[in-house]
């Protein structure tokens, strides 16, 4: 299962909408070229932090709450930080 379908399923979707697809994919690669523009390695952004990460802002952008996704308090802030560390 592909990293885009096992977060389509997360958020309640199936593959079958390609509309659907195409813009939680959007949403995902929003998330890594945010985390590259914070220094984050590639490797790193493959990692099982940065799938939570993608899934998160996915999330986020899919249910309009874009103003969660880089909240000083929020978890992808934090998880942005703790791949930095490492």
């Amino acid at each position: 299962m592909s990293e885009l379908e096992k977060i389509l399923y997360n958020l309640g979707y199936g593959i079958s909408d390609p509309q659907k697809n195409q813009e939680i994919q959007g949403y995902i690669d929003e998330a890594v070229e945010y985390m590259q523009s914070k220094g984050i390695d590639e490797s790193k952004i493959n990692t099982h932090t940065g799938y939570t990460i993608k899934n998160l802002w996915a999330k986020y952008r899919d249910q309009g709450e874009d103003e969660a996704i880089l909240k000083k308090e929020g978890m992808i802030v934090h998880l942005i930080l703790d791949l930095r560390r490492r």
